[in-house]
């Protein structure tokens, strides 16, 4: 047997290279799946972190709180005066606590699919760890 030239050698490197490296360079690597494997893990978990901070801080908080003033605009509105003193006073412990539990719960769902949703999208943004948006 001879032995392998440095040529010879180099050109079945080469060979064996193209062979492999030709399906991967010919795949769309923009729409293919390839792509999406690649990114598949850090979505995940930059969607869970989302919808977990949203959905048990972010969320209840956000929804909580403005439902407990509409809540107590609602059921002082329903005394006589939205924005009398007597009638805010006397719809908090009706309309406010109501309205800061059922906007609390209704915020947890709704911030922890707003939170995987954007976290998926963009994974670990500040928007997918926030429910408020500027309207």
């Amino acid at each position: 047997m001879s032995k392998l030239t440095l040529k010879q050698g180099a050109l079945c490197a080469a060979l064996l290279l193209s062979s492999i490296a030709a399906p991967a360079l010919a795949m769309d690597y923009e729409a293919g799946p390839v792509n999406w494997v690649i990114k598949a893990p850090i979505r995940t978990v930059g969607g869970l972190t989302g919808a977990t901070v949203c959905g048990l801080f972010s969320g209840p908080v956000d929804y909580g709180y403005h439902w407990f003033l509409k809540g107590t605009t609602h059921v002082a509105g329903k005394f006589g005066d939205e924005k009398g003193a007597g009638q805010i006073a006397a719809a908090v412990p009706i309309g406010g606590t109501t309205g800061a539990v059922l906007g609390g719960g209704y915020g947890g769902l709704a911030g922890a699919i707003h939170g995987f949703k954007v976290g998926w999208e963009k994974p670990f943004s500040r928007w997918s760890y926030i429910t408020m948006e500027d309207k």
